[in-house]
């Protein structure tokens, strides 16, 4: 095998840095060259795996605006108005910046390929260039398949799909009132920055451009979790989730043992996002289910858990984060707002699920973990109390919920993420090979 060389690129959150971070180790295992461009706040990680850190300039390091930005959770920034806010300060405005940023990196490093998560928008100028003039491009899919098909209606808002004539008219009806008109505003922004980038023009929807204009895009979960269309793009291809590696130096609570009581668990979390105001989710869960015969396991992902042990049901342990390959294995529901990641490693342990979210991406997750049987979707961002027990005993109670998981389970079980990135990676690199 001929050692190559990739630039990795990754949007300066965990949900998306995390991936890449796995598929640095692995191409620099294989013995290939990698240079990871991202934020400042993981150049330690990056290290880590042998690839060469370059930060993001600070004027298009949007790790602040998205990581620590309690203003981004409150309820006024939700909805369209907080979608459409995320894509012009998180998205958009840096692309002219990552793209000047990779850009420089590509001019001392010769790159075989650029492998970007889903949103690291500055990469995706290079693929709209002729193939003899640049590196192939890849995309890593960190969040629901976001792409225009006839057979769903438009991402964001949470529908379910339809294959048959009645729902195409409707997807087609609002796929073209969102372009056009909800995020015309939206559309014409990104075109002015692909123009700042000096890149051929890109004429169809922005939100097509990632999977339109790639040699492959690599979709981390499996066909089962997605909507199918019958107009996929044939770059798309998945992969199965991207999992943690196995933890190691984990010291266990003292608690831990009760684990293996026979009572039945439920894990509940907010995620690494979203969960300054413990409040929409992890507390109400804690008390739908504070007198159940259960033992509840919370997790705040950041915030420190410290001054709400005083008041917990007898039947609640609260921790700041517990390794989900430690935990999942003994849990029988897990309660989350939603992140991607998060449910697919629930799925990757055949876990069923109860989801409430309503930032981000989160309702489009939700939406597809309805779709595909292995859970709830409350859709709201933030349930009562009743709801969440309401759901969490009706997960419990039908074992159609844990059957459609563990189905999923067997499905992500036969997949290798990291085996088939790294042989499509290959294969694209080399135009004479396989690449477009």
């Amino acid at each position: 095998m001929t050692p190559r060389r990739f630039v990795l690129c990754a949007t300066p959150a965990q949900g998306h840095a995390v991936p890449l971070l796995a598929i640095a180790r692995r191409l620099v295992g294989d013995g290939h060259q990698v240079v990871f461009f991202t934020t400042e706040h993981y150049r330690d990680r990056v290290t880590a795996t042998g690839a060469r850190f370059v930060p993001l300039a600070p004027e298009c390091d949007a790790h602040d605006l998205m990581v620590v930005n309690p203003d981004r959770e409150a309820k006024a920034r939700r909805g369209l108005r907080g979608v459409k806010e995320d894509l012009r300060r998180i998205f958009l405005a840096p692309l002219p910046g990552q793209f000047s940023g990779l850009s420089e990196i590509l001019s001392d490093f010769a790159a075989d390929a650029i492998v970007a998560d889903t949103m690291f928008l500055g990469a995706f100028p290079f693929a709209l260039r002729p193939r003899s003039l640049r590196p192939a491009v890849v995309c890593i899919g960190v969040l629901p398949l976001a792409m225009t098909s006839r057979d769903t209606a438009p991402f964001g808002v949470a529908l379910q799909p339809g294959t048959t004539a009645l729902p195409r008219l409707r997807n087609a009806t609002l796929n073209w009132v969102t372009e056009h008109i909800v995020l015309r505003d939206i559309q014409m922004l990104a075109q002015r920055r692909l123009a700042e980038t000096g890149s051929p023009p890109f004429t169809g929807y922005f939100i097509d451009l990632p999977t339109r204009v790639v040699d492959a895009y690599l979709q981390a979960t499996v066909s089962g979790f997605e909507y199918p269309r019958a107009d996929l793009p044939a770059s798309v291809r998945f992969v199965g989730p991207i999992l943690a590696p196995p933890s190691a130096g984990f010291d266990p609570p003292g608690w831990w043992d009760e684990l293996g009581a026979g009572r039945p668990v439920v894990h509940v979390t907010q995620g690494t996002l979203d969960n300054a105001d413990l409040g929409r989710l992890l507390l109400p869960a804690i008390e739908a289910l504070a007198g159940d015969d259960l033992l509840v396991v919370a997790t705040t992902g950041g915030p420190d858990p410290g001054p709400w042990r005083a008041a917990l049901p007898a039947n609640v342990r609260l921790e700041r984060f517990i390794p989900h390959d430690l935990l999942l294995p003994h849990v029988d529901v897990m309660v989350t707002n939603g992140g991607y990641g998060g449910v697919q490693q629930a799925l990757a342990h055949g876990v069923p699920l109860v989801v409430a979210g309503d930032s981000e991406d989160k309702p489009e997750v939700a939406a597809r973990v309805r779709w595909s049987g292995a859970g709830i979707d409350l859709r709201t961002g933030r349930p009562s109390a009743g709801q969440l027990g309401d759901a969490v005993r009706r997960v419990m109670a039908r074992p159609t919920f844990a059957a459609r998981a563990r189905s999923l389970q067997a499905e992500i079980s036969r997949t290798r993420p990291l085996d088939t990135i790294s042989e499509v990676l290959l294969a694209v690199a080399d135009p004479a090979g396989g690449g477009r």
